[in-house]
């Protein structure tokens, strides 16, 4: 509608500066004409050949690392833009050290806004660089990006959305485990070697006489009515040397209530074992009864210990949210049947509950030495039969976190 009111004034004006012949009147008219046509040329043709690229030089990194972002936008065609307005989703819980980010209400929900605003000549390329720092654990979304544009006067201009998103994830905090108040050399509380070999079931060895301490389940039957003398087998040990995780999401008794401090302990202190583990050659799994914000099944990542095996572990404590998807101790039992023979079970919880001493007290029933780490403010009452590490609250979870490693 305004467009045609101000075709038809132009028109008037040009018409009655050829009717009066009025030299003035025309050259303004026609300038005012051109003008108009290159708003219009403009603002119809301005975001045609744009193109914004995101990207992060690092994916991953640790708490206190800085990283760059990077966006490119290219004015591919013969038409130079005056102004070209950028908005791009910024996440919370990110350092910015340059660039201008503005705070909006989107959604009932506080969003920041990193903002560009530049203009371009035609098919030119620009690219600006923004050092960011993450300081917590996350999984850390940008975007979507809103690009705006029209003509050199503002009267113009055209929007649009682009949905793609980048995602970097800080991974938990690392610590060496003596920082965490416990020998990994011994996880488990043996004394006679750094590494427990453990027998294998599955590989019988001999067999011999039955002595006080043997346990009933590996007496051999038929030698035993052969000799007519109980007799015991005897088992080679396993090459294998198993570590594994298992990670609390739960922090407090109510399953909807959650305490921060200790659930970046728990998550930590994780990352901290299974590295450890993987650097003294053991095969780490991680079993977690939690998973990702809105996820449906908890998290689980097999034992193994290839090159890939830290990053994958690393990849699965990074997003896990505060809120438990199972009992620890209904996932342990769920576990045992899929745990390889003689595999260390290192529980890392904030609740340490009679049902979850019951469901480790089978592991270890069964064969698994099992290592308890307690999470919390007070240290609770373990059971003797059990290898215990409390690792403290939230004091000690404040020390670790301004703990600056090289």
């Amino acid at each position: 509608m305004f467009l045609r009111i101000w075709l038809g004034l132009l028109s008037i004006c040009l018409l009655l500066s050829l009717f009066t012949r009025h030299d003035v009147l025309f050259f303004f008219t026609t300038l005012l004409g051109l003008g108009s046509l290159a708003s219009l040329v403009s603002s119809r043709h301005c975001l045609y050949g744009i193109t914004y690229k995101r990207r992060l030089r690092d994916e991953r990194v640790f708490p206190g690392e800085e990283t760059l972002l990077s966006v490119e936008v290219t004015n591919a065609k013969p038409l130079p833009l005056a102004w070209l307005l950028i908005r791009d989703q910024f996440p919370e819980g990110l350092a910015l050290h340059s660039g201008t980010l503005e705070s909006t209400e989107q959604q009932e929900a506080p969003t920041r806004i990193l903002t560009s605003l530049l203009s371009m000549r035609w098919y030119e390329r620009v690219t600006r660089t923004y050092p960011i720092r993450a300081d917590r654990r996350g999984v850390y979304s940008f975007g979507p990006t809103t690009i705006t544009s029209g003509d050199i006067f503002g009267f113009r201009r055209q929007s649009t959305d682009l949905e793609e998103r980048s995602t970097l994830l800080v991974y938990p905090k690392i610590v060496p485990v003596s920082g965490l108040a416990m020998r990994f050399e011994k996880p488990a509380g043996e004394e006679k070697a750094e590494r427990r070999v453990v027998e294998d079931p599955l590989r019988t060895a001999t067999v011999r006489e039955y002595v006080p301490g043997d346990s009933i389940r590996h007496i051999h039957w038929k030698n035993t009515a052969r000799a007519n003398q109980l007799q015991t087998k005897v088992f080679d040990p396993s090459a294998s040397h198993v570590l594994a995780l298992f990670a609390d999401m739960q922090t407090v008794h109510n399953p909807y209530g959650m305490v921060s401090e200790y659930l970046e302990m728990v998550i930590s202190a994780s990352a901290s074992v299974a590295i450890a583990g993987l650097d003294q050659r053991y095969a780490v799994g991680l079993y977690a009864n939690g998973g990702p914000r809105d996820a449906r099944h908890w998290t689980i990542v097999p034992p193994g210990r290839s090159a890939g095996q830290a990053t994958e572990i690393l990849d699965a404590l990074a997003p896990l949210f505060g809120f438990r998807l199972i009992p620890l101790h209904h996932l342990l039992r769920r576990s045992m049947p899929i745990l390889p023979f003689g595999s260390t079970v290192v529980t890392i919880t904030a609740l340490a509950t009679e049902e979850l001493y019951a469901a480790l007290l089978s592991l270890q029933d069964a064969g698994h030495p099992v290592v308890l780490l307690t999470v919390g403010d007070e240290k609770p009452q373990v059971p003797p039969m059990f290898t215990n590490y409390h690792l403290g609250g939230r004091d000690a979870w404040r020390h670790l976190e301004a703990l600056e490693l090289a």
